[in-house]
C-alpha cells in the first residue's frame, strides 16, 4: 500500500528511540557530561596542572628577598659615601658631584626594580600556567636591573675606601706608584712579543692583526709614561713631607690618585696583554680536531669527545707532536639526538694558521680536512695514482683520526668537496662514516654505556669497485682547500709563503723522494682498505 490508513498505529524502527524518550536521554547525557567536566576541573585544580610552575613561583619569592637585601645594601653604601664626602671634602672635591648623581640614579634604579617585582608578585598571586613565559622574561629583566643598581654603589664605596686609605698612607702610595712606573718603563715590548713577531713572518695572513695588537701594547706603555710625567709636581709635593703625609690644602688628590691607578693598570696590563698576544700566536702552530666518539643517555644526556691536537715547531708543519684527550661532557636532550647522527665524525676543527676563535663547526669525516686537493700536495702528504698518501710523520695523525676506514681517493675528495659546497654532511661515498644503529635498539654492551659500548660495528665496508673520477666539466675549483685563509691555501704546495715550492709536490715531491716513499704510502693506503 502506498500510505498508511488513517488511524493506523505508527511503527518505529527498533533502533530509534520514540520521540518522547529522546529528550529524557539527552538530559541524562548532558547531566553525565556535566558531572565528568566538574570532576576533571576538580582534578586539574587539586593536581595544580594549571598553576604557575613551582620553579617560577620560587624564583619570584627569591627575587623579593633579594630586593630587600639589595635595598639594605644600597642604603648602607649610600650612608658610607655621604659620610666620606662630608669628612673629606678636599679629598673628594672633584668626585663629590658625580658620586651624588650616581647615588640618585641607583636609588631610582632600585625603585624601578621594585615596580617590576610588584608585577611579578601579581603574576604569582594569579597563579596561571599561561603566564609562565611572561614571568620568566620579567625575572630576567628584574635580575639585570637590580644587579646594575647595587654593583654601581658597591664600586663607588670601594673607590672611596681606597682613596681614604691612599690619603692616610700617602708615602706608601707614592712608593707603590714609583714601583709600577719602573716596571712599566723597563718593559721591553719587542722582547716580550718575540713569539708573536715570529708568527707574523710565518703566517702572513695574521700579520696585520698581530701588528695591531703589538701597537696597542706600545700605546699602553706610552699612556702610562705620560701619566707619570703629568704628575711631576704632585709627586714633588707628596715627597716634600714623606713622614707625615700632610700636603698643601689645594693638593689635587683626584688627579694624583687617578694617574697612580692608571700607571698601576698599565704596568699590569702590559705583562698580561703581551702574554695573551704570545698565546694567540702559539695557537697558529697548533691544529686540532674535536671528534665525537660516543653518546650516552644511560647516565643523563652526555657525549664523549676526543681532542686530537698536533703541535708544530714551525710553520713548515713538519715534525708535529700529536696528542689526544678524551672526556665526557653533559649536553641537553636535543643536543644528544643531534650528536647521535655524528658519532665517529669530526664536529669541530681548527687548522694551523688560525686562532681557536676561528675554528669551524662543520661535521665532516675525520682526516679529510688535512688532504690537499687532487693534483696538489701539502705538508701532510701527496697524491699518488689517485690515492692520498700520508707522509711518514703524519701516519699517527691519520691513525688516530681515520682508524681503518680505508684510503682516500680522488673520487672521495671530489664528493666530499661537493657535499660541503651544498652545505651537506659527507658520510662517505658508500656511507662508511655513517652510524647505522640506533642506540636505543642495539643490545647493551661494553662499559661506557654509550653507542660504542652497545655496538662496535661502525658501517658497511667500502666497495672494492673502480674509482670514478668526475669529468673536467664536473670537477670543482680547488682554490680553497684545507688551508684556506693561511699561507698554505691550496694554490700549490706552499704558495704565498716563504716556504713556497716550485715543484709539483713542493718540498716532498722530488722524483727521488716519490720513488722512495710513493710505493710505500700506496701500499699502506691499500692495506687499510676494507
Amino acid at each position: 500500500m502506498s500510505g498508511s490508513p488513517a488511524g493506523s498505529i505508527h511503527r518505529t524502527s527498533p533502533f530509534t528511540a520514540p520521540p518522547e524518550v529522546r529528550p529524557i536521554m539527552n538530559r541524562r547525557s548532558l547531566g553525565a557530561l556535566a558531572i565528568v567536566i566538574i570532576f576533571l576541573m576538580i582534578v586539574v585544580a587539586t593536581a595544580g596542572l594549571d598553576n604557575l610552575p613551582r620553579d617560577v613561583r620560587n624564583s619570584i619569592g627569591a627575587a623579593s628577598s633579594k630586593l630587600n637585601a639589595d635595598q639594605t645594601e644600597l642604603a648602607q653604601n649610600r650612608d658610607y659615601i655621604n659620610r666620606a664626602l662630608s669628612a673629606e671634602p678636599v679629598l673628594f672635591r672633584v668626585k663629590a658631584p658625580a658620586y651624588r648623581d650616581r647615588l640618585q640614579q641607583d636609588s631610582a634604579c632600585l625603585a624601578t626594580a621594585a615596580t617590576q617585582l610588584a608585577t611579578l608578585e601579581q603574576i604569582r598571586k594569579q597563579n596561571r600556567r599561561q603566564d609562565a613565559d611572561k614571568a620568566r622574561a620579567g625575572l630576567a629583566k628584574f635580575d639585570s636591573q637590580q644587579q646594575r643598581c647595587v654593583t654601581d654603589t658597591a664600586d663607588m664605596r670601594a673607590e672611596a675606601e681606597r682613596w681614604i686609605q691612599y690619603k692616610q698612607e700617602l708615602p706608601k702610595r707614592l712608593a707603590a706608584m714609583k714601583t709600577s712606573y719602573e716596571s712599566l718603563h723597563a718593559f721591553d715590548v719587542d722582547a716580550a712579543v718575540a713569539p708573536a713577531k715570529k708568527a707574523m713572518v710565518d703566517w702572513p695572513s695574521k700579520q696585520t692583526d698581530l701588528e695591531n695588537r703589538i701597537a696597542q701594547l706600545r700605546s699602553l706603555k706610552q699612556q702610562g709614561e705620560q701619566a707619570w710625567d703629568s704628575t711631576a709636581q704632585l709627586r714633588a709635593a707628596a715627597e716634600s713631607r714623606p713622614q707625615s703625609g700632610n700636603v698643601p690644602g689645594d693638593f689635587d688628590y683626584a688627579t694624583f690618585f687617578q694617574k697612580a691607578d692608571a700607571i698601576d693598570t698599565a704596568s699590569r696590563q702590559l705583562k698580561e696583554s703581551a702574554a695573551s698576544v704570545d698565546q694567540l700566536a702559539a695557537q697558529l702552530y697548533t691544529s686540532w680536531d674535536k671528534m665525537l666518539v660516543d653518546a650516552d643517555d644511560n647516565h643523563g644526556a652526555r657525549e664523549k669527545v676526543k681532542f686530537v691536537r698536533t703541535k708544530y715547531p714551525d710553520s713548515t708543519l713538519m715534525n708535529g707532536q700529536v696528542s689526544t684527550e678524551e672526556k665526557w661532557t653533559e649536553v641537553d636532550s636535543a643536543a644528544l639526538r643531534n650528536a647521535e647522527k655524528s658519532v665517529g665524525m669530526v664536529v669541530e676543527r681548527k687548522p694551523a694558521g688560525k686562532y681557536d676563535s676561528e675554528a669551524e663547526h662543520v661535521v665532516q669525516p675525520p682526516a679529510y680536512a688535512y688532504v690537499a686537493p687532487p693534483g696538489q700536495s701539502n705538508a701532510y702528504g701527496s697524491w699518488n695514482n689517485g690515492v692520498w698518501s700520508w707522509l711518514p710523520q703524519y701516519l699517527i695523525l691519520r691513525s688516530v683520526l681515520n682508524a681503518s676506514r680505508g684510503p682516500i681517493t680522488t673520487g672521495d675528495y671530489y664528493a666530499y668537496d661537493q657535499a660541503r659546497r651544498r652545505g651537506e654532511v659527507f658520510y662517505g661515498r658508500n656511507d662508511e662514516f655513517r652510524w647505522r644503529h640506533s642506540p636505543r635498539t642495539v643490545p647493551s654492551g661494553g662499559s661506557s654505556g654509550g653507542i660504542l659500548g652497545r655496538a662496535r660495528d661502525w658501517a658497511n665496508s667500502r666497495s672494492n669497485g673502480t674509482v670514478t673520477v668526475p669529468s673536467s666539466r664536473a670537477k670543482p675549483s680547488w682554490g680553497s682547500g684545507a688551508f684556506g685563509g693561511s699561507k698554505y691555501q691550496s694554490r700549490g704546495s706552499y704558495s704565498g709563503s716563504k716556504y713556497q715550492s716550485r715543484g709539483s709536490f713542493g718540498g716532498f715531491g722530488s722524483r727521488s723522494y716519490s720513488r722512495g716513499l710513493g710505493g710505500a704510502m700506496r701500499s699502506f693506503g691499500r692495506g687499510g682498505r676494507r
